[in-house]
């Protein structure tokens, strides 16, 4: 929540005299507590030295001698009223300034709530009285402010469900001392204590802030530092309080003028650690700036243009300006000096690039010449990128393309500029794609004849462009200008004076093939391969790792059309493999793994299994090598194995003996993680670190993690996916370990790509299971011990999952793992409950959520783009709650008794999503009480009289989509409602007619209720002919009046099959009048026949019906009938009858 800054001062301080253990400095100790210290004094005296020592040893080069240590120290932490008297007497006495140091840590994290909660009340506190006495005495500056940050910790801990009464006197008495090193000492307590006691500092606001004011105008510039970052800590700590936030906006200034102080002193340090801070508070509370927003713009513009200050300080104040807009992008766009000046700055800061030599550019792989420090070209790239995603795309391209901007850089005689402006439209375009696709052809054209460019690094940068163009607005371009796209890109690869560009044009035609149809790849094939295959022969080894990639991406995207190039492609792939063995290969190697994989799919087993053998040989010599930890090919190598699985399908299953052991190695890799605190940052050159914010059972946490093992561990849980869903059976031997290894990361709650490979993977295990119990291979009891372990994970993971994307996976994999597992997933009906249960508290958090959404008009931010991103948070919302839906169907289909038996208690959950404002979560609602009453089909008669008419009701729904759940219903109340549909028959046939009869009935909007108003239909003549009575001539007529059905197909193949089944138990009120009535089926069976309102088992009996109409019925009426067709019709039915 705030920045610590390391903070030196040259000032000599005399410290106050050193205060023994419990030996009161302030009256806010009790005697029976003072005469309970000084007891615990004489007991640590005798032992202090030696604690010391232990210390000192915690901290040895020498490996054992810290084991040895820390395995003491653990001894005496492990009896708290022992170790707290002689934690404090070192942190306060020690002459060793390190020991103390350490100590200062050590009682910061052994110093646990459950620790304190153990000492009697003298030693507790005695140990608030030492650490007060210990921050005011030390003479070091560095350890005075360890032993700060420490005290306050410790306080917060104590605050967070108890009181230190004496704390808050400590820091305002503090905060008025005449030693400097005092009052800084007091805002580094204060900043800790702010996040635990927010909601008890409500009530002391303007108490808190009279003395933040105070200190912040302190002369002293650490004293200031350190109340900036108090204060910033204060905003966030209330930022849920907005009445209490807003009395506090008048501090601004006293703030900004901390900044600006040391601006005018050039302590660009200083001014670094005031920009960190407020950027802190833009994080978390950035409308606290609203009323200063525009100084506060200006001023950060200033520092941004300023050339004279170092790029550090340039930069971060790009980052607060971008940071505003991401946290409150509807505040920003109505900010004027910000949105004029935003997209010149970070263009601006494009334009500088450093020259190079081009030999040294053309040798490297990627666009940062190796170069790890941030430069004022990334700070602008990233600068744009993140504008677009958080202002929108509607106000940022219209910045961007300002005709003295983007246009006028991309005419500019300076390559720097037309660099710059090809860059920015790369960056961009994910944000603005809705804006760029309304001007697409433009845009691909402007960068296409960049391709051209005389300078080399703007060539690269088009190149660059389009690749990001052909991601983002995929598949668009691809289908509207690929005669445009691929030649330039196969021109350009002929530049061999700049391998750079050559193996970047490869690299965009991967982008390419990602969003492309095959249909419009295969006629570029022979030149692009031809052009491809020359790049793998003879391009320098940069320009070769591209192009193998493309052509990888190519075969997969083509598919069979690649069989015709593999017998010229494959040998070379094959000769890399076996001679591509030095270490600067390794990744080119990694990359022809992937490449001869992804041919052996795309081609499939007939035609790789010749060559199969031979290359899993070789990725078995490979594996069997010891590999570097950093050797690209492990990466590569545990991916190819997946997809030779894939193409192989049965015939791999020899090859899992090898595989599995070093896979599951893989899965198994512990997280590296270090927590760190707030203040705290990995190792900024380490790229391979990251910082991240994880939810954990003792509250949220800062860990710092190695992405590069986590990759490595969801690669590897993906292909376990990949072997399961392809093996089934064959994965049997593996099964057990595997779900024993897999279902606890579901709550792996470092790396979310994990945990959703785990979900992917439930189903999976589960449907293996299920074979291997079909082959033998086990019984039901194993199944059912399976599907429990899974199950009751997943249940729960479904529930706590904080990612919405991730948590749609996990809601995926319970339905499909309930359909998969069929009645053995859960053993009781309590097991049905907590599955319900999980499936109504996400339908609550979704309510509560779309409650939110429905106040965010009333903001005075809110406008056009917030509401577009709202929208896009609602359709999430949506389909999460169509996942429940898809689960729900699942669990009743599959435990009907246990459903039937709870659901009255769900009702009114579920209910209350039909009786939404909003038309999209009726239409859900009412899809599930559909599906419930379709699973349980005559259990769920119990039901009918509450929910048939509801129905009725919401059948005539003003939104089509509401509509046609509604009906849908209805058909099935039909088909299972028996007697309690009987009594409504007429009132639903009522509302059927009145649809189909609508003058907009097959209007786009309405054909799918309408559709669906048929099929229920069709199922009321089916299933209720007794309560149709007289009416089921009409009903019959008015069926085959309406049909074919052609808006909902997946609905017309159900309903086209109902009509089959009429014709071939002679429905009497078509088979009385055959003149009248075959004519007319006959014409249903033209339309219907080769489209996808039929399957492939509705045109079998299609055929059998015509087939049996022609030998039965009089000639007259076959022949009138068939004449009276189109001949397109005509034409179908004979081809079918020939067939």
């Amino acid at each position: 929540g705030h920045t610590t800054v390391s903070r030196h001062t040259s000032r000599a301080v005399t410290p106050p005299p050193i205060h023994r253990f419990g030996r009161r400095s302030f009256p806010h100790i009790t005697p029976e507590q003072d005469r309970a210290a000084k007891l615990l004094e004489r007991h640590v005296t005798m032992q202090r030295e030696d604690f010391d020592n232990l210390i000192r040893t915690c901290q040895s080069p020498n490996n054992e001698e810290r084991k040895q240590a820390e395995i003491a120290f653990e001894q005496i932490c492990s009896v708290p009223e022992q170790a707290a008297p002689l934690l404090c007497q070192t942190l306060g006495l020690c002459p060793d300034e390190a020991v103390r140091s350490f100590t200062a840590v050590m009682v910061r994290k052994r110093m646990t709530s459950k620790f304190f909660k153990e000492l009697t009340p003298g030693t507790q506190a005695a140990v608030k009285q030492s650490l007060l006495q210990a921050v005011t005495n030390e003479a070091v500056n560095v350890v005075r402010r360890n032993i700060a940050d420490t005290t306050g910790e410790i306080a917060a801990m104590i605050m967070e469900d108890g009181d230190w009464p004496e704390i808050m006197p400590f820091i305002s008495e503090a905060a008025k001392s005449p030693t400097p090193t005092l009052r800084e000492s007091s805002m580094l307590i204060f900043s800790r204590l702010t996040f635990v006691a927010s909601a008890k500092m409500v009530g002391s606001i303007p108490q808190l802030k009279e003395l933040c004011a105070q200190v912040l105008q302190d002369p002293e510039k650490e004293v200031k530092l350190a109340a900036l970052n108090a204060t910033g800590c204060l905003v966030q700590a209330l930022s849920s309080f907005d009445q209490h936030i807003a009395t506090l906006t008048d501090m601004i200034p006293l703030m900004v003028a901390v900044l600006t102080d040391a601006l005018n002193v050039q302590d660009e340090e200083a001014a670094r650690t005031a920009i960190e801070e407020f950027i802190s508070v833009a994080e978390e509370a950035p409308k606290f700036f609203r009323k200063h927003l525009d100084p506060m713009t200006q001023m950060s513009i200033q520092i941004v243009t300023a050339t004279n200050l170092e790029d550090e300080t340039r930069f971060l104040a790009v980052e607060l300006l971008v940071t505003l807009a991401e946290q409150a992008p509807a505040m920003m766009r109505k900010q004027t000096s910000f949105l004029q000046n935003i997209i010149p700055l970070a263009l601006q800061l494009m334009l500088v690039i450093p020259e190079v030599d081009m030999a040294e550019w053309n040798s490297t792989a990627d666009d940062d010449d190796n170069d790890t420090e941030l430069s004022s070209l990334d700070v602008g790239k990233d600068c744009l990128d993140r504008l677009a995603l958080s202002l929108g795309g509607k106000t940022v391209f219209s910045l961007a393309f300002r005709q003295d901007l983007v246009p006028a850089f991309l005419d500019h005689p300076d390559w720097k500029y037309r660099h710059a402006a090809l860059s920015c439209i790369s960056q961009i375009a994910e944000g603005c794609a809705k804006q760029m696709k309304e001007v697409l052809e433009s845009v691909v054209e402007q960068i296409a004849r960049r391709f051209e460019d005389q300078h080399p690094r703007v060539r690269w940068a088009a190149i660059n462009a389009m690749g990001q163009l052909e991601t983002d607005l995929g598949p668009d371009l691809q289908n509207q200008f690929h005669a445009r796209v691929l030649p330039a890109l196969t021109h350009v690869m002929e530049d061999t004076a700049n391998p750079r560009v050559q193996s970047h044009a490869a690299a965009a035609v991967i982008n390419f093939t990602e969003n492309c149809h095959k249909d419009i790849l295969v006629p570029y094939l022979d030149v692009l391969l031809g052009k491809l295959v020359q790049l793998l022969v003879g391009g320098v080894r940069i320009v070769q790792e591209q192009a193998i990639t493309a052509i990888a991406s190519v075969a997969d995207c083509v598919e069979k059309h690649f069989v015709g190039y593999y017998a010229q492609i494959m040998p070379t792939l094959k000769q890399m493999l076996l001679q591509c063995t030095s270490k600067e290969h390794r990744l080119l190697r990694g990359k022809t793994m992937e490449c001869v994989s992804l041919i052996g799919i795309a081609v499939g087993r007939d035609t790789f299994i010749a060559d199969a053998k031979e290359i899993m040989d070789q990725f078995q010599a490979t594996q069997s090598t010891n590999m570097d930890p950093d050797d690209p090919q492990a990466s590569y190598l545990l991916q190819a194995w997946g997809r030779v699985a894939k193409a192989l399908g049965q015939d791999f299953i020899p090859y899992l003996n090898v595989v599995m052991p070093p896979l599951l190695k893989s899965v198994s890799i512990k997280a590296d993680v270090e927590v760190v605190g707030e203040e705290e940052d990995p190792d900024d050159e380490d790229e391979d670190i990251a910082t991240v914010i994880v939810q954990t059972d003792t509250g949220t946490r800062k860990v710092a993690l190695k992405t590069s093992a986590l990759e490595e561990k969801a690669t590897a849980c993906t292909m376990l996916v990949c072997y399961f869903g392809e093996l089934q059976e064959g994965m049997f031997p593996w099964i057990q370990s595997v779900t024993e290894l897999m279902v606890p990361l579901l709550g792996f709650i470092y790396y979310e790509e994990v945990r959703t490979a785990a979900a992917a993977l439930m189903p999976e295990l589960i449907k293996a299971a299920v074979a291997s119990m079909h082959k033998g291979l086990c019984d039901a009891q194993f199944l059912g011990g399976l599907c429990a372990m899974i199950l009751d994970r997943l249940v729960k993971s479904a529930v706590e999952e904080p990612e919405p994307d991730v948590q749609l996976s996990m809601l995926e994999a319970l339905h499909e793992s309930l359909t998969n597992g069929g009645p053995l997933c859960l053993a009781s009906v309590d097991k049905v409950r907590d599955t319900l249960d999980a499936l109504k508290t996400v339908l609550s958090e979704v309510t509560d959520r779309h409650n939110n959404r429905t106040q965010a008009p009333q903001d005075e931010d809110y406008d056009e783009e917030t509401a577009e991103t709202l929208a896009a948070e609602s359709e999430r919302d949506d389909d999460l709650l169509d996942q429940c839906g898809s689960a729900l169907a699942a669990l009743t289909k599959t435990h009907k008794e246990a459903v039937a038996q709870l659901f009255q208690e769900y009702m009114e959950v579920f209910g209350g999503l039909v009786q939404s404002a909003l038309p999209s979560h009726r239409r859900i609602g009412i899809c599930m009480f559909d599906e419930v009453l379709e699973g349980l089909e005559t259990l769920g008669q119990a039901y009918m009289p509450q929910l048939l008419p509801a129905l009725l009701t919401y059948s005539a729904d003003p939104s089509p989509e509401v509509r046609q759940a509604a009906v849908f219903g209805l058909g099935v109340c039909a088909q299972y409602g028996g007697p309690h549909f009987a009594s409504m028959s007429g009132q639903v046939m009522g509302r059927i007619q009145e649809l189909m009869s609508h003058p907009e009935a097959r209007a786009d909007g309405n054909v799918h209720a309408t559709d669906n108003a048929v099929s229920a239909l069709g199922k009321v003549i089916e299933y209720q002919e007794e309560a149709l009575g007289e009416q089921k001539a009409a009903a019959v007529s008015a069926l085959l009046l309406y049909l074919p059905i052609t808006g909902d197909e997946e609905e017309g193949v159900l309903v086209h099959g109902r009509l089959c089944s009429m014709l071939e138990r002679g429905e009497p009120v078509i088979m009385n009048e055959p003149a009248k009535w075959i004519p007319v089926v006959m014409n249903i069976f033209g339309k219907i026949v080769g489209t996808n309102a039929v399957d492939d088992a509705v045109t079998q009996r299609i055929k059998v019906i015509l087939g049996r109409m022609q030998a039965t019925l009089p000639a007259e009426v076959s022949a009138s009938s068939f004449a009276s067709l189109p001949p397109d019709s005509q034409q179908k039915l004979q081809a079918l009858l020939s067939s």
